[in-house]
């Protein structure tokens, strides 16, 4: 490490000891404070849009029953009070439904030679910072669309996308209401079902499936409720596009192709890719339906200088959970059983 990078490391170092009430940052373990827990969520933000629309939520126990944000049914009614008292509704999901926030790691280490190339930077604290709060913000997306379980010890190689992290929000709606799910069984196991998207198919534009999925999948009161976005793998985004393009010498393509690009809408909602969705997955759900829940005061950190390796080596942890808030506002199909054509006809 160069004097100068040096010189700009051990101010940051400083300024996190300060920041922690701590003699020093370097070589120790410590706990981040409730408020800077809050915010390093909002630093890591900043790093995805994503996660800035979702609720980021503090719980005090690490196991416990989920908040469900939001209302998840009807209250409203009438009673004769002449026979029966009146009866309150609790606007929450009745189902029982746990979270566990399980500590996830996010231990990484940044070369002598990258912090050097920072040095001259006025910024190096904020460019540092941002670097960490970065890999943590795709990992998040990462493990929130593709996890499946929480192994005791992880395996990379195997899970490339972090499917044995933790429980995303996909394999929770899986676990929970399977039924919520196409191409999924009753027993919460994945079918043979498949469904052909695009001309010959099924369904025969990415509107019509979305059309079915609200229909037969959402309840009834959240069919129309405001806030609900659809969200669509990569290769599912790229064929509703280039469908729209390679029909828009007719008028209603053309139309639908303009409003595409304009207002990036399907069946009248929203439409939007988020990072590492499954790349034929479709989803529709709200923002405000996805949580990421964090148990107070298990961000821990310990910062080291290792020498030998030429690195500064970043050990991160907290305890986290992925929480669907209501499951019925929650429709999907199964990435794995969307079918499209390719250029010579053949469905795959």
């Amino acid at each position: 490490m160069q004097h100068k990078t040096r010189m700009s490391f051990n101010h940051y170092l400083h300024t996190v000891a300060q920041a922690n009430r701590l003699s020093q940052a370097m070589g120790e373990a410590f706990n981040y404070s409730p408020e800077l827990q809050q915010s390093f969520y909002e630093l890591v933000g900043e790093q995805a849009d994503f996660l800035k629309q979702i609720n980021q939520v503090s719980v005090s126990a690490q196991l416990g029953q989920k908040l469900g944000l939001g209302v998840s049914s009807p209250i409203a009614s009438r009673t004769n009070t002449d026979d029966e008292e009146r009866q309150t509704r609790y606007v929450g999901d009745l189902q029982a439904d746990d979270y566990h926030c399980v500590q996830t790691n996010y231990d990484t280490h940044l070369k002598y030679s990258l912090l050097d190339s920072w040095s001259h930077l006025v910024d190096f604290a904020t460019v540092y910072a941002n670097q960490l709060a970065k890999q943590v913000a795709r990992d998040r997306l990462m493990i929130g669309w593709n996890g499946e379980q929480a192994a005791t010890v992880t395996d990379r190689v195997a899970n490339p996308l972090l499917q044995d992290v933790n429980v995303g929000w996909i394999a929770k709606t899986v676990q929970q209401q399977p039924h919520r799910m196409m191409g999924y069984d009753s027993n919460s196991q994945a079918n043979t079902d498949t469904y052909k998207l695009g001309e010959g198919g099924k369904y025969q534009s990415l509107d019509s499936l979305v059309f079915d999925m609200i229909s037969n999948l959402l309840d009834p009161w959240h069919q129309e409720a405001e806030g609900l976005v659809v969200m669509v793998g990569r290769e599912i985004w790229t064929h509703h596009g280039m469908t729209l393009l390679n029909n828009s010498n007719l008028p209603t393509e053309r139309n639908a192709l303009a409003t595409w690009f304009a207002a990036k809408t399907v069946a009248g909602l929203p439409c939007i890719r988020p990072p590492y969705l499954p790349s034929r997955a479709v989803i529709v759900t709200s923002y405000d339906n996805l949580s990421l829940y964090h148990q107070l005061g298990s961000l821990r950190r310990t910062i080291l200088d290792n020498p030998k390796r030429d690195r500064v080596e970043e050990y991160l942890s907290e305890n986290e959970a992925y929480v669907v808030e209501d499951y019925g506002k929650f429709a999907g199909v199964r990435s794995g059983a969307i079918l499209l054509k390719d250029d010579s006809g053949t469905w795959g």
